[in-house]
């Protein structure tokens, strides 16, 4: 598994100021490197608990994990359900919160999950695959001509979102579109040139809203304050601008001064970013913005 490589591990660990006998949520666990190095900073009392809505990913964290970690708890559902994993456990405040926004180079590698436009796949791109939500084979079927557009131009800041969405309607007129290189074909075909940037921008903002990641980690942050602990902190990896001015907005908007009792202190003023060391061996990292602020009140 060596291409699951964490991003901004270091950084993520110092500025968390982890206490050994913490408690912390990671809840984006992935394959658990991140939780690793925070667990290794752990003593006896404390805790990590780990959530993931894909099943697979989490399999393989605690398969690496469990023989070395006896205090990480592992839970397959959304991050925006953490509540009910900590009442579960009779847990009211946390020491941190992790969330690495990213899509794993597994889960973009995986011809069968349909992330990628570089496999042919099925059009699924859930994170779990076995969810009864809808996925990308629906959208790209059923949505209108305006909603279709209107994804791409929010999610995916795509500027041929109107002639991609106008062709995607006139081809599924025909045939039903439904697996990557169908659409991927589609694609390109509308636009005036080649361009693996539009697919990714455009296979971007059908994943989000498949799995609606704009909405959950909207609704997910101010939860994440309420359970934080005074003096505890919460750090956000971000991948593209749309994630990173939710965060930089929320993280101000909870710091204003202007407020009668502002709940947070941005430790990030500007986003740390990835050195050149991690960028050269972790082509992933070039494109993340980790931001971290913690709790006053």
């Amino acid at each position: 598994m060596s291409y699951h490589i964490p991003i901004l591990t270091d950084e993520i660990v110092d500025n968390l100021k982890i206490k050994p006998d913490g408690i912390y949520m990671d809840c984006t666990m992935g394959f658990g490197g991140h939780s690793e190095s925070i667990a290794k900073k752990l003593n006896n009392k404390g805790s990590i608990i780990g959530i993931d809505l894909d099943p697979y990913a989490l399999k393989m964290a605690k398969e690496k994990l469990r023989g070395k970690y006896k205090n990480i708890i592992y839970s397959n559902s959304s991050y925006i359900d953490f509540p009910d994993i900590l009442n579960s456990y009779g847990i009211k405040e946390v020491d941190g919160f992790l969330f690495d926004l990213g899509i794993s180079s597994y889960q973009i590698d995986s011809e069968h999950r349909g992330f990628s436009y570089r496999f042919n796949g099925p059009l699924n791109m859930k994170f779990n695959p076995d969810s009864k939500d809808i996925n990308a084979e629906y959208i790209i079927n059923k949505y209108s001509e305006k909603e279709l557009s209107d994804m791409m131009r929010i999610y995916g800041e795509e500027r041929f979102h109107r002639r991609i969405a106008k062709s995607i309607v006139e081809k599924r007129k025909k045939k039903k579109i439904k697996n990557t290189f169908d659409l991927k074909q589609i694609i390109t075909d509308a636009i005036p040139f080649y361009s693996n940037k539009v697919l990714s921008r455009v296979f971007q903002s059908i994943r989000i809203t498949v799995n609606d990641e704009i909405n959950t980690i909207k609704k997910t942050l101010p939860k994440a304050v309420n359970f934080l602990k005074v003096g505890g902190r919460i750090a956000v990896i971000s991948f593209h601008s749309i994630e990173d001015r939710i965060i930089k907005h929320f993280f101000k908007d909870n710091s204003n001064s202007n407020l009668s009792t502002p709940r947070l202190k941005i430790i990030t003023k500007k986003p740390i970013i990835a050195n050149e060391y991690e960028k050269n061996n972790n082509r992933r990292s070039t494109s993340a913005k980790l931001r971290i602020a913690e709790k006053i009140v």
